[in-house]
């Protein structure tokens, strides 16, 4: 099986650490609080950071959208770079 090298959706990240039954056991909760989250397709601003610690640990990469950040703007960073 061919690793993705980061997570894009909320259900590949529940299906990286297991499931629901082994997200609640990390986060604390019932499956439904997950499932809730993958309907919904994000993880609520209060688990942003839990959630990325965890991954990290794990040698997951989660995309930078599910935790809250954005993405770099390859163009913005090219400006930057002439301005120097």
């Amino acid at each position: 099986m061919v690793r993705k090298s980061q997570l894009d959706t909320v259900d590949e990240v529940i299906h990286a650490f297991g499931g629901v039954k082994a997200m609640c056991s990390v986060f604390g909760g019932v499956p439904s609080r997950f499932s809730n989250y993958k309907a919904a397709g994000r993880f609520p601003d209060s688990m942003h950071m839990r959630v990325y610690v965890e991954a990290e640990a794990r040698g997951l990469t989660i995309a930078p959208e599910l935790i809250g950040m954005k993405r770099p703007d390859p163009q913005r960073e090219l400006t930057l770079q002439a301005a120097e």
